[in-house]
């Protein structure tokens, strides 16, 4: 889905998308925005007149994008196609947080083989919590089971 810098064609595009494939999402939003107030523009943009509100720019020039619809799916994730070389946000963030737990994971596996994820982060956690007291190293001798 490539977006329309138009604020309107946009909002057209991101309506048809989400009655296309979260139709109870869009029944809901459409509930929300019944509900709103007749000064919601001030209240939730601060601007007073509604149509000067299109003209807001963006958050920090980046596009608006949600979670792919097959996750799974990063060869023809529409999102990061936009982007050109680079992977989405969603997949950006997927990739970092798998990044930061792989070497952990890897390593607790190394130490007892026999160490299940649950465990494994369970012991991080207490790793963090531990440091943060300064306990750091009677939590290193309880997670790899030897005197630090």
């Amino acid at each position: 889905m490539t977006l329309s810098p138009d604020a309107l064609t946009t909002a057209d595009t991101l309506w048809q998308h989400l009655i296309e494939h979260q139709p109870a999402v869009a029944a809901a939003l459409a509930m929300q925005v019944r509900a709103l107030p007749e000064d919601w523009s001030q209240r939730v943009l601060g601007v007073a007149r509604p149509h000067a509100a299109l003209e807001l720019p963006a958050t920090g020039d980046v596009p608006m994008e949600i979670e792919p619809y097959d996750a799974a799916d990063w060869e023809n994730c529409p999102a990061c196609g936009e982007v050109a070389d680079q992977l989405c946000r969603y997949h950006e963030g997927y990739t970092t947080g798998y990044e930061a737990l792989n070497q952990p994971l890897t390593e607790a596996a190394r130490v007892d083989p026999k160490v299940t994820v649950a465990d494994a982060l369970r012991r991080l956690t207490e790793a963090e919590e531990a440091a943060e007291r300064g306990e750091l190293a009677a939590a290193v001798e309880r997670m790899t089971g030897r005197q630090g």
